[in-house]
């Protein structure tokens, strides 16, 4: 991702005008080309830990994710799953917002980053 961010950037005007100037590569690397590029790769990032956050809990919830000594959301929901319908359903329904509010939160930061 960050090879094809920097290959977009690197022919942009701007760098080929600092290129014109007969600016130093170190100075079009990091003054022209880096902070054109961790915009676009932030929001990659941020949107990419979402979706790994969401594939994470769910295959911890059927018992192909994480084993049990390492602690997961969607463990979690699971082992607590049967107390639903004994009245103690907020053992399970308090990892599950817990996963939906951050992956909101992920995703709105991401949607302020592209801005």
């Amino acid at each position: 991702m960050i090879r094809g961010q920097f290959l977009v950037v690197k022919n942009k005007e701007y760098v080929e005008a600092a290129k014109v100037l007969r600016f130093s590569t170190t100075h079009i690397l990091f003054q022209e080309i880096l902070p054109n590029t961790i915009a676009p790769l932030l929001v990659i990032c941020t949107t990419n830990f979402a979706s790994a956050l969401l594939i994470e809990s769910g295959l911890s919830f059927l018992g192909i994710g994480a084993q049990p000594p390492l602690p997961s959301w969607g463990g979690m929901i699971r082992d607590y799953y049967p107390y639903i319908i004994t009245g103690k359903a907020y053992l399970s329904i308090i990892p599950g917002i817990l996963i939906a509010a951050s992956v909101l939160s992920l995703n709105t930061i991401s949607t302020a980053l592209k801005r």
